[in-house]
């Protein structure tokens, strides 16, 4: 027998066998209840009827998270057998393509170049804070955040990650969060009205914060919870969405890999459908808390990225194995400078997130003087080979006939 939406079986079953399937979901072996309280919500309006969050440890469910954790498994194996300096500059385009997503889904314009810039800058010795410098930092360091055990864990991940994003009207009001009401809508309609009082988000992250603890849970179906009720919670004016991800985030990335962790956003930005009626349909009525299909949603989404990586890092894979034989050719046996700097050169194009590469990276990878670095440059550039980016600091690009038409990458 397929396993169903309450919100369908609403319409099929008669009122007492509505509620008797309810009672058996709720009370059966496999029922996981999550002892979170939420208040029903349709039409735009909170209902009068209250639930507690539960789901069925349904054979899908299972499937999913074994996949995701085979998936993690894959993931690592293929970025260890790429060369070591490409790994940071791999997560970093990670890091960008994630980022930019998690703005686009809030509706907020920012350009992979200018992430690019603000990670380039947080390498240096004092970085001036610049747009999304904040978001940037947590990102690199997203396997650091965590866990939650207070409330005040919650409001510093908002002030690392969108305080300097904020307007000034929709700045926290309250002791940590937001003390007035704020409503969620999609240009039309409300979706979501956040709790109502700052007494009433401390008792829920409250309760949050021990469900996270809870290892009665599988742990991917914790952290995919804790997502919902932080953005049923809805502490802030603000930034809840993109806090909210992040929050998930972390938990991945310490319990699976950083790699998933950070596509998480990525994958959300590709689907949204999927993803806001996922949290839309949790509070309904007719759906009673049932959290199985929105496990089933986040999971679908959070494999997404991860396959999205996968397929990244053969497509990349291959690009190497092509390079590499590419430097083996007879022409470069007496060039062993411009053989090592155009190795250097090129695989941080294929991994990384910034085609322009600084001449300062160049000398610390190769440990050449900066006059044979700078010599082998512009032999590269005589042949069009590489070209000048920028001056100050010195950058340098591998050119579109030498990539494409040379190299077929």
């Amino acid at each position: 027998m397929t396993y169903e939406k309450m919100s369908k079986l609403f319409y099929k079953l008669s009122t007492n066998s509505f509620e008797e399937e309810y009672l058996k979901r709720i009370t059966g072996y496999g029922s996981m209840n999550t002892l979170l309280p939420i208040r029903a919500f349709r039409k735009g309006r909170l209902d009068r009827e209250y639930f507690e969050l539960f789901y069925v440890m349904t054979p899908e469910l299972i499937k999913l998270n074994n996949k995701a954790l085979l998936n993690s498994g894959k993931i690592l194996s293929l970025v260890s057998k790429l060369p070591t300096f490409a790994v940071e500059p791999y997560f970093q385009r990670l890091i960008i393509n994630d980022a930019q997503s998690n703005n686009e889904i809030e509706g907020i314009r920012s350009t992979k170049k200018e992430l690019s810039h603000v990670l380039q800058r947080l390498q240096e010795p004092n970085p001036k804070m610049k747009r999304f410098t904040g978001m940037m930092k947590t990102y690199m360091h997203i396997e650091d955040i965590g866990p939650f055990r207070t409330l005040e864990d919650f409001r510093t991940l908002y002030d690392h990650l969108v305080s300097d994003e904020i307007s000034t009207k929709d700045a926290p009001d309250g002791r940590l969060f937001r003390k007035d009401e704020v409503e969620v809508t999609d240009g039309s309609r409300i979706t979501h009205v956040g709790l109502q009082t700052e007494a009433k988000i401390e008792e829920a992250l409250f309760h949050l914060i021990q469900f996270l603890q809870d290892d009665t849970h599988a742990e991917l179906f914790r952290y995919l919870i804790a997502h919902y009720y932080y953005e049923y919670i809805h502490p802030f004016y603000d930034g809840n969405g993109r806090t909210g991800r992040l929050l998930v985030g972390s938990y991945l990335a310490n319990y699976l890999e950083r790699y998933s962790a950070v596509t998480f956003s990525y994958a959300i930005n590709k689907d949204k459908a999927k993803y806001y009626q996922a949290l839309e349909e949790v509070p309904s009525p007719m759906n009673k808390g049932e959290l199985t299909f929105y496990l089933k949603s986040m999971l679908e989404l959070l494999i997404a990225g991860q396959h999205n990586i996968l397929e990244d890092l053969s497509i990349s894979e291959a690009k190497l194995v092509r390079i590499q034989h590419f430097l083996t050719h007879d022409s470069w046996k007496l060039r062993k400078e411009e053989q090592e700097i155009l190795f250097y050169l090129l695989v941080l194009t294929v991994f990384g997130s910034n085609e322009d590469i600084l001449v300062s990276r160049l000398i610390t990878l190769s440990g050449y003087s900066r006059y044979k670095v700078k010599q082998a440059l512009d032999k590269m550039e005589v042949e069009g080979i590489v070209s000048i980016q920028q001056l100050r600091p010195m950058s340098y690009s591998l050119t579109s006939d030498f990539l494409y038409d040379t190299l077929k990458i």
